[in-house]
């Protein structure tokens, strides 16, 4: 809790939790009654193993006992604000996001959604949002790793009709 308020204190607006959670699940409703549900994101990382899709924490490591299910449902019920699903399989790939894992995951999730893991292009943030029913999308490589900005993803969605603010450049 003092690693949360810590964050909070030096600005942020939202905290994620992911292996800590899985460790204590109490973590989740002790952070959300302390300091607010809309603050809490719980990060999920998942991964395909013998055709079922099953959670891992400690960087990817280690797997969980969970059901992906089982687990959102635990997290909603907890008072977790949001979930991010980061795809292990497509994390880094450029490959786009796992769409069957999001159409899943945003079928049975009380909570908003944001997909996470192996946007290349423009196309895939584009094709996240058309073919489910996320909330949200994060990305980091196409940022870090290209000549693409944030102001670009967002004038793309912005320009295909997705619910996006609309893009400003801004000159310093």
């Amino acid at each position: 809790l003092k690693d949360v308020e810590k964050r909070l204190f030096l600005g942020g607006d939202k905290v994620s939790i992911n292996s800590a959670a899985l460790k204590n699940p109490k973590l989740i409703s002790d952070v959300a009654r302390e300091f607010g549900s809309q603050c809490l994101v719980i990060s999920i990382d998942v991964k395909k193993v013998d055709d079922q899709y099953r959670i891992f924490f400690n960087g990817g490591t280690e797997s969980s006992n969970y059901s992906l299910r089982e687990w959102i449902k635990i997290v909603y019920e907890n008072g977790a604000g949001e979930i991010l699903i980061n795809s292990i399989d497509r994390d880094g790939s450029k490959k786009g996001y796992d769409i069957n894992l999001l159409k899943i995951v945003t079928k049975f999730s009380r909570l908003p959604v944001i997909a996470c893991g192996g946007v290349g292009k423009f196309s895939h943030f584009y094709e996240g949002f058309k073919k489910t029913n996320i909330d949200a999308a994060a990305a980091a490589n196409i940022f870090h790793y290209s000549d693409q900005s944030v102001y670009l993803a967002k004038k793309f969605l912005y320009e295909k009709k997705i619910n996006v603010r609309k893009p400003i450049l801004l000159e310093i």
